[in-house]
């Protein structure tokens, strides 16, 4: 009966730790971890794409004096790049209460690649797998290849004050704005090695 009992308790044990192990959620890596596999020339160089676009120079964007006119305007308390209104959007995961982004992540990077793509650290730990050998490794299973509009418009919406409700025109003429398929075209960055 002992014996049976200490038996249960190790599968027990065994069967948490291995539960565990399966239901780990993503952390976030930074996007330096991103560049070492996507900066590629023959992969389309998408890390280098990020660097060059909006997002990667988003907290820049509130060191302009037009985000000091908008931040005067909405009579914010501090500049617009310490502000948490207009930071929660310009720096990925940032935190409020802290008043700085989760980490490993970086203030200055601004909005980085974990924004769209998700916590990549699931990610990482697949492709250290695909290149130790293991051929079988999915490695979208554990990131976004495609941003969901819904994390587009948490930001890119009439809440933000440089909202126009006219920046895109609409394939049936009309004004919109924000439109996902034109937005996500302007910040393209595909991987010509893999099929669409």
């Amino acid at each position: 009966m002992k014996k049976t009992l200490v038996v249960m308790v190790a599968v027990c044990a065994v069967l948490a730790f291995v539960g565990g192990a399966y239901a780990q959620e993503a952390t976030y890596i930074g996007n330096k971890q991103c560049k070492i596999c996507h900066s590629k020339a023959e992969e389309g160089e998408q890390w280098t794409k990020w660097k060059a676009s909006p997002h990667a120079k988003a907290l820049e964007a509130l060191a302009t004096p037009e985000a000091k006119a908008l931040a005067d305007k909405a009579k914010l308390d501090k500049p617009a790049a310490e502000a948490p209104q207009c930071l929660k959007c310009h720096v990925t995961a940032f935190d409020e209460k802290t008043g700085a982004p989760t980490a490993p992540l970086l203030k200055e990077d601004g909005v980085q690649c974990e924004m769209c793509h998700g916590p990549a650290s699931l990610h990482v730990a697949d492709g250290k797998k695909f290149k130790s050998g293991d051929k079988t490794v999915n490695m979208a299973a554990h990131i976004k290849p495609t941003p969901d509009e819904a994390v587009c418009k948490g930001c890119h919406n009439e809440q933000s004050a440089t909202w126009k409700a006219d920046r895109y025109t609409l394939e049936g003429g009309g004004k919109a704005g924000f439109d996902f398929k034109q937005a996500a075209a302007k910040l393209a960055h595909p991987n010509p090695t893999k099929k669409k």
